[in-house]
């Protein structure tokens, strides 16, 4: 390995508080869209701010997140007791988050490539629209703050603390265990590859984020036998292809320069070109980290690129930003104007789809929560038990805001007081209702409650 692998770029104070403040702002104005269009909630959301009112704060995270995720619970419970409802408090809370993860991803990333690639990789990610739901859902915020930890845990790894690193990656695997499999790999890189730590310290790292996992496995979060499976062949599109934009024909050649991309570094890395200071180990490296961030669903793929499911991506996003940034620099190595279009054009295509995403969630939100108002001013807070919402929920983007699991808790945020009816799923759900038990999501929002 190069000595540029193995020697952290010399930190220069005053440029990484600058480079912090841009970040910072940069992830600010990302979200602009989603506060203009209005912030709202979605699906685990309603359960915690009724339970806000219902069983007091030290339980507005459910106590079976206290088993499955404790990291999580204990983000949740002291959040959504300051913030509340408050919808434009969180997203710029998880901005807040969203730039403190990336600056970490930063000064972490520069002590493996020049501070220009770290940069890079680090605008890339914050760009990247195929993890909106981290920016934009409250209850994704514990896994914002695992990767946070994650990231940390890795410097201090490289800073020759395997040990203590080992310990907040852990953390971070307590909010989201996606965060374990990417520790432990980090655990056995950064000893055998960057030679930090002795033998015995490595095995003690290791063992904490095997111990970890272990205790996340006695209480798992899902149930693998009963798990809906989707196909790995999702996964490419979703982060070079159709989850970067809605545009077929965009998804296609985006994908197909991905191909290219990867393919010319590959070959290139087995030719000798292996130095961090060089794009095809950025590449390889990227790839790697989108593997272990992927290989927990294993048994549950992701079925879809936008939506809910994004929130899968939290790690392997940022592989596909590393393996970005190393594409584009292979594929321009000769030509400063050719990567200037190249990342000109990936603008053009990735910043107006974070707008739309971002859109998508509003109306998701919003569209919920003027059906739960239209229903509460209908039928003065007393809904027959029976009524049919329907025929299906509308699902903006794939983005779903509310379950007929937290309806209750839904109701009782958004008009006060818990009302029951039925929020019908499909065309038969709907025909089963009496024509007098069936009202429309199109009628309801049309009506809304006049004054």
């Amino acid at each position: 390995m190069s000595e540029t692998a193995t020697s952290p770029t010399v930190p220069d104070r005053r440029a990484d508080a600058a480079i912090a403040g841009g970040l910072l702002v940069l992830c600010l104005v990302r979200v602009i869209p989603y506060l203009a269009a209005g912030p709202g909630f979605f699906l685990d959301d309603w359960r915690n701010l009724a339970r806000l009112d219902t069983v007091g704060w030290m339980r507005a995270a459910e106590a079976s997140k206290f088993a499955s995720r404790p990291g999580a619970w204990a983000v949740e419970t002291v959040l959504y007791t300051v913030l509340r409802d408050h919808a434009a408090w969180w997203v710029l809370t998880l901005a807040v988050l969203s730039a403190a993860t990336a600056t970490a991803l930063f000064v972490t990333l520069r002590r493996f490539v020049p501070r220009w690639n770290a940069l890079a990789v680090v605008v890339v990610w914050v760009l990247l629209p195929n993890h909106t739901s981290l920016r934009v859902f409250a209850n994704t915020t514990p896994m914002t703050v695992g990767l946070l930890l994650l990231v940390i845990g890795v410097w201090c790894m490289d800073e020759d603390r395997l040990v203590l690193g080992a310990l907040l990656a852990s953390a971070g695997g307590l909010c989201y265990e996606v965060m374990l499999l990417p520790a432990l790999s980090a655990v056995v890189a950064v000893h055998l590859l960057r030679h930090r730590g002795t033998r015995r310290q490595a095995v003690r790292a290791g063992a904490i984020v095997v111990v970890t996992g272990c205790l996340m496995a006695i209480h798992p979060t899902y149930n693998p036998g009963t798990a809906r499976r989707g196909t790995p062949l999702v996964l490419a599109p979703a982060h070079f292809g159709s989850g970067l934009t809605e545009n077929r024909w965009l998804g296609w050649l985006l994908a197909a320069t991905a191909a290219m991309g990867i393919a010319v570094a590959l070959v290139r890395f087995v030719r000798g070109e292996r130095g961090a200071h060089e794009a095809p180990w950025l590449v390889v490296a990227g790839l790697g980290v989108m593997t272990v961030g992927l290989a927990a669903f294993a048994l549950k793929w992701p079925t879809g690129v936008r939506g809910p499911a994004d929130r899968n991506f939290v790690v392997s996003s940022v592989g596909s930003a590393m393996v970005w940034v190393g594409c584009a620099r292979v594929l321009c190595r000769r030509s400063r104007a050719a990567l200037a279009v190249a990342v000109g054009a990936f603008a053009l295509i990735v910043v107006p789809t974070n707008v739309t995403y971002q859109r998508q969630w509003a109306e998701s939100a919003r569209s919920t929560r003027s059906m739960i108002e239209a229903v509460d001013c209908r039928y003065a807070g007393q809904p027959p038990a029976d009524l049919g919402v329907g025929p299906y929920v509308p699902l903006p983007g794939g983005v779903r805001a509310i379950h007929q699991f937290f309806l209750a808790d839904a109701t009782r945020v958004v008009a006060g007081h818990p009302m029951r009816f039925v929020v019908t799923e499909d065309d038969e759900q709907w025909e089963e209702r009496p024509a007098d038990r069936r009202v429309t999501w199109d009628d309801l929002l049309a009506a809304g409650c006049p004054p």
